[in-house]
């Protein structure tokens, strides 16, 4: 076991209500190893899930559930997703608690071995938005060819659909508010079908993204 540091929420509300705390951190047991955090993933969720009471959550709250960082201690008999893993390795861990921290212990099942192109700063942000992007294109059954229409494309997801999309050969029509169009042309780099909109209606995100046939 070891001493790290964590952010807690300590009462309900803004981030303002957060403290920065030491914990101990867990030796691994079989099925978990131990990170040491070289950057967390910060998304909306990690303020709005403590902005108010939540049936079922009691305080304090460890925030964050996406981090990239280096193994410092593996458990017995264990393998990440990705396959073995040692001392060392650099990785990233997704849908964890207490993401916000300098050391924690997960399970292996929620690591990956970080892709090597990308820094730590861009892994840690990889996986909730790049999933839920990968989620809404699977849903929607999208074929090389195809064409999509995305609202809110300037988003994190949204960007991560544009860019999914392109490696796929899949054309998106993205909407976004105008002063967000160049976000948009910036996720669709290397899709040149890819176009922005002003939208100046709004809609849930489960009824606006639709397959289109082939243009």
């Amino acid at each position: 076991m070891s001493i790290a540091h964590r952010w807690l929420a300590t009462d309900w509300g803004p981030p303002e209500h957060w403290r920065f705390a030491p914990f101990t951190v867990s030796a691994p047991r079989a099925g978990e190893v131990t990170i040491r955090v070289r950057a967390a993933g910060v998304n909306p969720a990690d303020a709005k899930h403590v902005a108010r009471a939540r049936p079922g959550t009691e305080l304090p709250v460890a925030i964050g559930y996406e981090v990239s960082g280096t193994v410092i201690a593996v458990g017995p008999d264990t393998r990440i997703v990705t396959g073995p893993v040692t001392v060392g390795d650099e990785v990233i861990a997704f849908r964890v608690r207490g993401g916000y921290a300098t050391e924690l212990t997960v399970p292996a099942e929620k690591v990956l071995r970080k892709p090597a192109p990308l820094s730590h700063a861009q892994a840690a942000n990889l996986l909730l938005a790049g999933t839920t992007a990968a989620e809404m294109l699977h849903t929607v059954g999208a074929r090389t060819g195809e064409t999509v229409l995305l609202h809110g494309a300037s988003g994190a997801v949204g960007v991560s659909v544009l860019q999914q999309a392109a490696l796929r050969g899949i054309r998106v029509i993205g909407t976004a508010r105008s002063a967000r169009l160049e976000t948009v042309g910036t996720g669709a780099r290397g899709a040149p079908h890819a176009r922005g909109r002003e939208c100046r209606g709004k809609a849930r995100a489960d009824s606006v993204i639709a397959r289109t046939p082939p243009w």
